[in-house]
């Protein structure tokens, strides 16, 4: 085995965040896809961070506010130029998905 093989980075573990109306008010949940994610197969971490914002009628999305949410609590969008701000909507009605990877930069 080479060097090379022996000290490669290990790939960063790749999490799903939600983001979703309830209540009135945008919700985002983080969860591990660190082993088979089409098999139901997870890791444990599961974050809710409640609530982003108020959602107003006619309000649209709010990327920006979900994006700075991710950043504050140690999580970066993988594709943040992809779809809606970095976010893809799965079909439901005021509900968006996007792969994110853990930072080291979790803000107090």
């Amino acid at each position: 085995m080479t060097e090379t093989e022996q000290n490669a980075p290990a790939a960063p573990a790749v999490f799903r965040a939600e983001a979703f109306t309830r209540h009135g008010h945008w919700h985002l949940e983080i969860a591990s896809l660190d082993r088979e994610p089409d098999a139901g197969d997870t890791e444990a971490l599961l974050v809710t961070l409640w609530p982003v914002g108020e959602t107003p009628e006619g309000g649209g999305f709010p990327a920006e506010a979900l994006r700075d949410q991710l950043r504050e609590n140690g999580f970066a969008l993988a594709d943040p130029d992809h779809g809606t701000g970095g976010w893809t909507p799965t079909g439901d009605r005021d509900r968006f998905t996007a792969t994110c990877y853990q930072t080291d930069e979790a803000t107090a």
